[in-house]
């Protein structure tokens, strides 16, 4: 079966930050498997494909992107800036830290603060360009970054409710297990609450029931595969461990309105 390219990381280091190459070239359709990744521009310009959306370089902006996510570049301005990647295991000292980056979207605009951010960003890039640096200076300024960042799209430094530890450990336990588990009791009994407690606390923090966090993301990878693989619908439906492929079509066109040969058609 076809995978999605993969950026190549030697050794694979829990984080790298580099400077933004300075080329006007597009850029084929990757992902970097199991890090978070955040880009910082202060120059440039073009469109910022990620999974199956077109997002507008209109710095200064930052993009985040979590682990896993497809995308790609296609600049008409040289950019400037910061690409940061890093591993869950490079925040375990930091362990309110994690659940803040489900509160980062995908794109913000930095109209205030972009200096700021830009000079930590500096900063880490310095002490990773330095071989006798320590990590846990790094990890610091990884924690300060996030915080400033957090800062910046004004969800501040306050700590979070029980409500929303329950619903970002959902989010992050459907991240991990949405292909083998796509039935809500396994992550209510794992958090320990009931599924309507659970959908309840979706809706309020959320804005729609636990049931569509899980079918989302199925959908999310569905779309992915469908666009960047040559896989046929039955290896897909393997893949994300449908019983079958007519039920997986079944799935795919009641959230999408598409089957998924109309989808991939469409690329």
């Amino acid at each position: 079966m076809e995978k999605i390219k993969k950026n190549i990381i030697n050794k694979e280091p829990l984080c790298k930050i580099s400077r933004r190459k300075e080329l006007i070239k597009p850029t084929k359709p990757h992902k970097h498997s199991g890090y978070h990744e955040i880009i910082v521009l202060s120059e440039g310009a073009g469109v910022h494909t990620i999974d199956d959306n077109d997002y507008e370089v209109n710095p200064p902006t930052l993009f985040y992107l979590q682990p896993d996510q497809v995308h790609c570049w296609d600049f008409t301005q040289i950019p400037k800036g910061f690409v940061l990647i890093f591993k869950d295991e490079f925040l375990d000292e930091f362990s309110e830290t994690r659940p803040l980056l489900s509160k980062v979207p995908i794109t913000i605009r930095l109209k205030n603060g972009i200096h700021q951010l830009v000079k930590e960003f500096d900063h880490l890039f310095q002490e990773f360009s330095n071989e006798k640096t320590n990590e846990l200076i790094l990890k610091a300024y990884l924690n300060i970054i996030i915080y400033r960042i957090i800062d910046l799209v004004q969800i501040g430094h306050k700590e979070l409710s029980n409500e929303n530890v329950v619903v970002n450990k959902f989010k992050l336990l459907v991240d991990k297990y949405y292909k083998v588990h796509k039935e809500l009791s396994f992550y209510a009994n794992h958090l320990n609450v009931t599924n309507r407690k659970l959908s309840g606390l979706c809706k309020l923090e959320l804005g729609r029931p636990s049931s569509s966090i899980i079918s989302e993301r199925l959908v999310k990878e569905s779309k992915r595969l469908l666009r960047y693989t040559s896989n046929s619908i039955s290896e897909i439906a393997f893949e994300l461990e449908f019983t079958d492929s007519s039920h997986f079509v079944k799935f795919f066109k009641s959230k999408t309105k598409l089957t998924p040969l109309e989808f991939r058609k469409r690329f």
